[in-house]
C-alpha cells in the first residue's frame, strides 16, 4: 500500500496511486507547529451500490483558517469525500458510510445534527458550475436568502455588487 504525500495543505496523488482508497496519517503541514482542528476524519470508509468501495479507512485532518485541496486523478476518491463533510451523500441511495467526521468535535453523522444548518457551515466549490434552475439573480442571492436575509433593496444591492465583481452585471442586468 503506498502512502499519501501530503503538502503544504495539499493532498496528492501520483496517477496510478488510488488516492483516497489507501489510508494515511491525516498529518497536515504547517510550518513547524500544528494548527487547531476543524474537521477531523476518522477511519472513514464509504460504499456505493454492490459494495463497491469508494474510499477505505481514511484518516485525516483540516486546520482551521487554512485552505486544503485534493487533487488526484479522476474517480479516485476526491468528490465522495468531499461530499461526506456537508452529507451530500446523504442523497444518494445505497450509499453506506462507516467511520467518523467531526466539525470542530461535535461528530456530523449524530441524528441531532441538523443537515441544512450542517451545510451552511461547510460548502462546496464544484469543479463545474452547478447553478439552481433559477434565475441568476435567485442563485446569487441563494446564499444570503438561506443566512435570513430578507430586504429586497439590501439583496439587490448585495447581488448588483457581486455580479459587477464577477463582470457579469452588463450581461446580465436586464
Amino acid at each position: 500500500m503506498s502512502k499519501l504525500k501530503p503538502g503544504s495543505d495539499v493532498v496528492a496523488a501520483k496517477p496510478d496511486s488510488n488516492f483516497l482508497r489507501e489510508q494515511f496519517d491525516g498529518h497536515t503541514p504547517s510550518l513547524g507547529k500544528e494548527l487547531p482542528r476543524c474537521l477531523e476524519v476518522e477511519n472513514l470508509s464509504l460504499s456505493y451500490t454492490r459494495g463497491k468501495k469508494a474510499l477505505n479507512s481514511i484518516n485525516l485532518y483540516i486546520a482551521k483558517q487554512r485552505v486544503t485541496a485534493f487533487i488526484g486523478p479522476s474517480g479516485c476518491g476526491k468528490s465522495s469525500l468531499l461530499r461526506c463533510f456537508n452529507r451530500m451523500n446523504d442523497l444518494i441511495d445505497d450509499c453506506v458510510i462507516e467511520g467518523a467526521i467531526r466539525l470542530e468535535g461535535e461528530d456530523i453523522y449524530q441524528k441531532s445534527v441538523e443537515v441544512a444548518e450542517l451545510r451552511r457551515r461547510v460548502g462546496m466549490v464544484f469543479q463545474k458550475p452547478n447553478p439552481f434552475p433559477k434565475t441568476v439573480y435567485e442563485n446569487v442571492a441563494y446564499g444570503l436568502r438561506i443566512q435570513g436575509l430578507r430586504s429586497k433593496r439590501k439583496l439587490d444591492e448585495i447581488v448588483e455588487e457581486s455580479l459587477v465583481a464577477a463582470a457579469l452585471w452588463d450581461e446580465v442586468k436586464d
